[in-house]
This record gives structure tokens, sequence and C-alpha cells, in this order.
């Protein structure tokens, strides 16, 4: 007889008792600005009323969560809208395996070969696209996703169902001071939620020289919340630990540094915590993202960060990666033509091996994936443009390598919250107009604003991002003739002419890498995760 088997490995997981079978609930849901029970986030999950009213149920919730319920030998299991607690499965023998373990279920399922379409896309984008993991059989949830397993004469069957998809709809409407006033109303409740599910902890904000956690940081200066630390990381006097530093002094908040080095990575780069962590943060699905990582670890050993404090990323659903070109097209009244959403795909997503090789392995063993869910060989309206494009990237990129960074957090025995994830905050940009999206207009003139009003520094900091891009380094590192051959042999003699070339990216993190490999790795093409990924592929995979 086939059954369902459920393993939950963190300890963040609750159990409870329901009429007739039994749930779990791993972090917190939300619903019309109220916290929700284990019992009460639950009841959301019943089918009694057909799909579509479970649909609407599940569209309603906020928060971020995993939600398991079982019923004799019937389940649904849920992520939230963004996946930021991600479950997997798998059917073997006519038995299904759930768990937030994706290490757990390949066991279960004997899973022992990787396939190459999955491992093309982890190469290339350090994560695998769709519902597939880099093991066949091993499946995952997507956002917003549920899975239904009912029992029935064939014996358990499985179908998914999608309760959101955060696509861009746009609207013509150019009041930007009634949208100014609906966009503070919504961030304000958003901190309202944050402020209530800290409780009094020590709320911790990575602060980097960008708008996004210079909202929050402004946010919780501006409701005086008493217990906050900002910190920011990277080798000494980088860009954005100066902006950075100047955000937290002009809100009044503890603001401390992280000098990250390359000894600094090599000391820990090849300990068993660092292997461990990267191996369970993947699920089999992505490279874990790295970036915060030795911080949360020294400022936890330090004491400078309390047991079970309740750290705050700017992880934003607001993208600022979409092409001039698309604008452009809208003015123009012309389509965007067929190809062209496959070319910015692979631009922006797929480019960890920037080679010739690199480019032909996109085409032969990702494109055609990609060509099963996206318009890749059609001309396309410029919004459908961009409503394909921010859909991909929302439940790809951000999901699977953004919002996984949360698992840093996690290991070191903290908890986590994304207030710029809420709801009705991904609502509002679903609808914006279209000169919002352009470079992020009407998203950076809010944060500068609020920012000014809180701390009266009237001269706009801008994005600290941006300025170091255009170094001169970093438009060295960002071009592929610099990363092999002849080109790679002129980027290394102007380090040893100029020295300041030479200290690396901003996370000095290039130590995490042993010399050599990072050194062939680099010649043929591959960019800093890009060694990253090919690590994990050859200690793991």
């Amino acid at each position: 007889m086939s059954s369902i088997h459920c393993h939950f490995s963190s300890s963040r997981w609750q159990e409870c008792e329901l009429s007739g079978g039994r749930g779990f609930v791993c972090g917190t849901a939300w619903l019309s600005g109220h916290r929700l029970s284990a019992s009460g986030a639950l009841k959301q999950m019943d089918l009694a009323e057909g799909v579509d009213a479970w649909r609407k149920r599940m569209g309603e919730l906020n928060g971020f969560h995993a939600l398991v319920r079982r019923t004799g030998n019937e389940m649904v299991a849920a992520v939230d809208r963004i996946r930021s607690i991600p479950l997997f499965y798998g059917v073997q023998a006519g038995d299904v395996y759930l768990s937030d373990d994706a290490d757990w279920v390949r066991q279960q399922l004997d899973e022992a070969h990787i396939h190459d379409e999955a491992r093309a896309d982890f190469e290339l984008a350090g994560y695998v696209t769709g519902q597939d993991t880099l093991f066949r059989r091993v499946k995952q949830l997507r956002a917003g996703e549920a899975l239904i397993v009912s029992d029935s004469d064939l014996g358990l069957t499985l179908s998914l169902e999608r309760y959101f998809l955060f696509q861009y709809y746009g609207m013509s409407d150019r009041d930007d001071s009634r949208r100014l006033i609906r966009l503070e109303e919504i961030v304000e409740e958003a901190c309202e939620q944050l402020v209530k599910t800290a409780n009094g902890r020590q709320i911790v904000v990575p602060l980097s020289g960008g708008y996004d956690s210079r909202l929050i940081a402004t946010l919780l200066a501006r409701c005086e919340y008493p217990r906050v630390l900002t910190y920011a990381y990277g080798h000494r006097d980088n860009q954005e630990a100066k902006v950075s530093r100047e955000v937290a002094h002009a809100l009044g908040l503890p603001w401390t540094f992280v000098e990250y080095s390359q000894e600094a990575w090599n000391q820990v780069a090849d300990s068993d915590e660092y292997w461990r962590y990267q191996q369970w943060a993947s699920g089999w699905n992505g490279i874990a993202n790295m970036q915060d990582w030795l911080a949360v670890k020294l400022l936890t050993e330090q004491g400078k960060v309390e047991p079970g404090s309740l750290f705050v990323p700017g992880h934003c659903c607001v993208t600022g990666f979409l092409l001039p070109s698309v604008f452009e097209a809208k003015r123009a009244g012309r389509l965007m033509e067929a190809g062209e959403l496959t070319e910015a795909l692979r631009q922006r997503h797929f480019t960890l091996n920037a080679s010739e090789e690199g480019e032909a392995l996109f085409r032969e063993r990702v494109q055609p994936r990609l060509a099963l869910d996206y318009p890749l060989d059609e001309a396309l309206d410029p919004d459908e443009f961009i409503r394909q494009f921010v859909l991909f990237g929302w439940q790809e990129r951000q999901a699977k390598f953004i919002v996984n960074s949360v698992r840093c957090f996690e290991f070191f025995g903290h908890d986590w919250w994304m207030p710029l994830y809420d709801r009705d905050f991904m609502a509002f940009w679903q609808s914006v107009p279209r000169h919002w999206l352009e470079h992020r207009s009407g998203y950076v003139t809010f944060v500068e604003n609020m920012f000014t009003e809180v701390s009266g520094l009237k001269a706009p900091l801008g994005n600290a991002s941006q300025k170091s891009r255009q170094s001169l380094r970093a438009r060295l590192s960002r071009l592929a003739a610099f990363r092999r051959g002849p080109g790679a042999r002129v980027k290394r003699l102007a380090k040893r002419l100029m020295p300041g070339l030479a200290r690396g990216n901003t996370l000095a993190s290039t130590g995490r890498f042993p010399p050599e490999t990072l050194e062939r790795l680099r010649s043929q093409g591959y960019s800093h995760n890009g060694v990253a990924a090919q690590l994990f592929l050859e200690r793991f995979c």
C-alpha cells in the first residue's frame, strides 16, 4: 500500500492536531494584520470548498512560512509566495517523500547521479530552474506553489497548484502623488508587522550602500525601535561600507563593521562548518549565497549579535535589471523581436561562464528547457516582455539564490524577516506604471525622500553598488575578454602595476578558493560565483 512519509529536520517546525489529521507549520503566517496560530494557518489549507476557494485563501496569507496538512492518506504542502522555507519531494515505488531537507529525499529515493540539463543550469546560473534539482527525481516546490497528494483507486496521485505568481500588470495612471502616499502606508504597515514579529528582540540589519536596506533602517529609526544593530562588511574602506556608515550615523543607529580579507576567508574555507553549511543550504538546487556568512559567524561569536536575534535583510521584489531597450521600444511603439527575451535572460542570469563554451552550453542544454515555460521565440509587446522577465527573476534568481540566503541566519541560530517581500508591498509593485520600473525611479525617489525626512540629511547618498560597478577593476572583471587567454594576462599585469586593482572584490572572497583552482577556472571564463558552483559540483557531485 502506498503511503506518505514526512521528515522535518529544522527545530523551527511546529506540529499540531487537526480534525481528522495532523499539520506542520514552519515560520509565521499572517492574515489581515494578525498573526495566525499554527492551527489557524493550516485552516487556510483546507480543500473542502474546492481548489479555487483554496487558492484565494492561500493568496490572502502574508508572512513567511511553509505549511503541511495531512488527513488520512492525503496531504497538502505549500511554500509561501517567495519560497522562503523550501520543501522538497519525490516518489519511490508509489510512496511519496516530503521534507525540508533535499538530501533526505535524495537518500530515500536512492538517487546518486545528477542529470546534464540541471547541471548546465547550475553551472551557468548557480541554481536549477523550474521544479528540478540536481537530482532528477528530487523535486522542489516553486514560489507560491503547493503539492497536493490524494488517494485514489490507482494509489497516491500528485498534482501541483500555483496560487500566486509575481506578474507585472502595469498601469498608465501617472498620479505619482497618490501612489507615493499609498506606498508609504504599505511600508509603515510592513514595519509594524516587523516590530510585532521582533517582539522586543534585537533587530539586526545588514546595511549595504543601496536603497533597500536603507529603507528598512529608515523605517526602524522613524518608529524608534529601541534595539537595532546595523552592520556592513567587506575589505577595509570599501564604498558600500562607507555609505552604510553614513546612513547609520545620520539615522542615529548603532553600526559595526566586519572586515573581510582573503586571509579571513582562508581560515574558514577548509572547515567542516563552511562546507556543511553550503551543502545544507543548497537544497541540491543552488549555490549558497555566502555574502553574509562570515559576518554573521563573527558577529555571533563575538557576542555583538544576541542569540535568537531577528535579522532583517533588504531583499526586495523591486527589480532593477530591466533592459533600457524595452522602455525605448514601448516609447517607439514597436515590439521586442523574437529571441530578445532569450538573450536578455541569458545575459542577466546565465553568465557564470562567459566563454564561448558557456554560451554554447546555454544554447544546447538550457534554452530548450526555458522554451517550455517562456515565449522565447515570439515577438513580444514590451509590457509582456517585462512580465516574462520579471516572472523569471522572481521565481528563479530571487527565490532560489537571494531569498535563500536567509539560511545563513538560521545556521547560526537566528531568526529573520523580509519586510520588502510583504504581501501588499509585492502587490503594489505588480501594478506600478512603467516609468517606475525604469531604473526603479519612483522607488528611489521614495526612499531618498523618506531618508531625508527622518535623518535630516538633504544631500542624496546614492547607490554605492552602482558607484563600485563603475570602477576600473569592476569593469575589467566584468569583461569576458579579460577572463581568459591574452586578456587575463593583461589584467594580471595591470594588477601588478596598480596594486589597488588586486584587492579583489568588495567581499575579498577570492580567498575562499585555492589560488591555482581559481586561476584555472577564471581562465576558462568562470565568474566568481561560477568558480563557487564548480567547486561545489566537484566536492559533492
